[in-house]
């Protein structure tokens, strides 16, 4: 969310993933006040839940295959921890990611947990930082413990983990239910938009960049090739921008697909700037 307003601000010239409907509201208000345009979309075969279970859960407890089940005292005990009060605990999105409103509610609506009738039932949990969230989704698989947590993909971790076999979605409404497909209002996350977006003062200054965009396709095939490289090798540099650089320096050099997303002569220049990257 602070990253959003950012652009919005002008703080930011481009942001490469906003996440629809996660950030439904100011997205439209953005976009109607000629604050931000967009140029494009990437990982278009993206999913998000905030009910997920490891498959060994339910292969013990087959009759847990819905949220409506957490409701129950049987798994709230399996989920809670000890300075929970009996909740289940739920592993959720972070305090500024925008789909945490959609869990907790905003003024657009109820959000997940209380139109499902869980807010007496489960407590929401802020891990603090995305590693430390797939830090505790690894650990628990590790150990064959139960977890209900939120995530996200492509990623190397639910790859790793054998979504969507050996990590279950519970069963929540269809999108179609909620009010424009919105989660806010009490339903399953539907497939999101992830837009490209541009601070419109931009386009004055690098017009160049809008059919760069149209061009561009990160799909979860390129996401996991450069996540996995990036996580075998991070431990390699001194700071996770070295490594990032290095995975961006990895994927252009063995990949070609992005020469396609620029005019020739730039494509050229890229490939002859590689050669002297180490």
């Amino acid at each position: 969310v602070p990253l959003f307003q950012g652009l919005r601000k002008g703080d930011i010239d481009i942001t490469m993933e906003i996440w629809l409907p996660n950030q439904n509201v100011v997205w439209n208000e953005a976009v109607k006040a000629g604050e931000v345009l967009p140029v494009g979309k990437s990982l278009e075969d993206n999913w998000q839940s905030t009910f997920l279970i490891p498959g060994y859960v339910q292969d013990e407890y087959p009759d847990l295959d819905s949220v409506e089940d957490l409701k129950d005292d049987q798994y709230k005990a399996l989920f809670s921890e000890p300075d929970s009060g009996g909740k289940a605990v739920l592993y959720g999105c972070i305090a500024g990611w925008a789909c945490r409103g959609v869990q907790e509610g905003t003024e657009a609506g109820d959000g997940q947990l209380v139109a499902y009738g869980l807010a007496d039932h489960v407590e929401l949990r802020d891990p603090g930082t995305a590693g430390a969230l797939a830090a505790a989704v690894q650990g628990a698989f590790t150990k064959k413990d139960p977890i209900l947590f939120y995530y996200w993909g492509p990623t190397k971790l639910m790859l790793d983990l054998g979504y969507p076999t050996d990590v279950v979605d519970l069963d929540q409404p269809d999108p179609s239910e909620c009010a424009g497909n919105d989660p806010v209002h009490g339903c399953a996350f539907p497939a999101a938009e992830v837009m490209i977006a541009m601070n419109t003062e931009l386009v004055a200054d690098a017009p160049y960049l809008i059919p760069f965009f149209k061009n561009w396709d990160w799909s979860a095939g390129n996401q996991l090739a450069a996540d996995g490289w990036y996580a075998e090798n991070e431990a390699n540099y001194e700071t996770a921008e070295d490594a990032f650089t290095a995975t961006a320096v990895w994927y252009l050099s063995n990949n070609d697909s992005w020469k396609s997303w620029v005019p020739e002569e730039v494509a050229e220049k890229v490939t002859a700037a590689l050669a002297n990257e180490s």
